[in-house]
């Protein structure tokens, strides 16, 4: 890990605590501020004695070696630099606290993790409640095309669904706001056929980017899913793939079964050419929501299908494109067949 680090006053209450060393602690400022840095963090001991209160007494630089920072279950070692800080007149004014941390906290880790997911939980509810009007108004207009365009089959076809999607949202917002979303809302469901209205759906949108879409049905099983879940948990996914390629490119969607530590999954593979993404893992795009959005779709894909236990799997090169694998377990499985 890189260097973090804090400030004390000369009588070792924090002075500063950037965001690195509230990660490393799990202790946000406003817990920490003010605070002896020893109610904050364990008492940095040399030989018996303060570490900080020593450096302040003979006004000399401290290092320390492969200090042990006890953890809640375990030890973190880390190099420790006190440099006192001197004012004009040459008396301590304040205390730099450097820490080289061989690694952080697991437990602090989980929870800045759930921090964020409180964070989120919250935008979420505001944004659920401020969603109904407009899309009360978006039905009105929809209902009102279907019966004025009942001549226009693709118009009709794309209405139906309109009103079909705008109804099951107005169920799940509403399920989202009350929290009781339960094992009635869990249907057997065709991952193809739910594929195949996507292709409805999203149809204009490819057509409109000159994107040639190929879709690969193969024989699977039924899942036993909130079908609204798993949809968006796509949509998603495919929506990033058209962002990636702008204008022009390919997008290829297939569907196929696979074993996995003696469990069956469905798996959707979605693929594009586009300009791929940094590698690294999906536990990092967690919280990192990007400007356009792309990492917080990314990050509810990975949560809907950590829910029912599955997974993501993701394959990206950059000038080439990327594949984004979503598994999603089959409910009543033996080893090698689906039931």
């Amino acid at each position: 890990m890189k260097a973090i680090f804090f400030h004390t006053d000369s009588n070792l209450c924090i002075s500063s605590w950037g965001d690195e060393i509230a990660r490393f602690t799990g202790k946000p400022p406003e817990m920490s501020l003010g605070c002896k840095y020893y109610e904050v963090l364990p008492l940095i001991s040399l030989e018996g004695k303060d570490a900080l209160a020593e450096a302040v007494l003979t006004n000399s630089p401290l290092s320390l070696k492969k200090y042990q920072i006890p953890c809640l279950f375990a030890q973190i070692n880390a190099d420790i630099d006190i440099e006192p800080v001197k004012s004009l007149y040459g008396n301590v004014q304040e205390v730099k606290v450097t820490l080289f941390p061989s690694s952080t906290c697991s437990i602090a880790h989980k929870l800045n993790q759930s921090q964020q997911l409180i964070n989120i939980g919250k935008v979420a509810s505001t944004l659920a409640h401020g969603v109904r009007n407009p899309l009360n108004a978006i039905k009105g207009a929809v209902v009102y095309l279907s019966e004025k365009c009942r001549d226009d089959a693709p118009l009709v076809e794309f209405t139906r669904i309109m009103e079909e999607e705008i109804s099951r949202l107005e169920d799940f917002i509403t399920n989202f706001l009350s929290s009781s979303v339960s094992d009635t809302d869990l249907k057997e469901t065709d991952i193809n056929s739910l594929l195949k209205k996507i292709e409805v759906f999203t149809s204009l949108q490819i057509y409109t980017q000159n994107i040639n879409s190929i879709y690969d049905f193969g024989n699977i099983p039924p899942t036993l899913i909130n079908s609204f879940h798993v949809e968006q948990a796509i949509l998603n996914v495919i929506n990033n793939a058209l962002d990636a390629m702008d204008h022009g490119g390919q997008l290829a969607i297939s569907t196929s079964t696979e074993e996995r530590a003696d469990k069956i999954f469905v798996v959707v593979a979605i693929s594009d050419t586009g300009q791929g993404i940094p590698e690294t893992t999906l536990g990092e795009f967690q919280g990192n929501t990007k400007e356009n959005g792309k990492g917080f779709g990314l990050f509810i894909t990975y949560e809907i299908l950590n829910h029912y236990g599955g997974h993501v799997e993701i394959d990206s090169k950059k000038g080439v494109g990327t594949t984004i694998r979503l598994f999603i377990p089959c409910q009543h499985t033996t080893r090698g067949k689906a039931l």
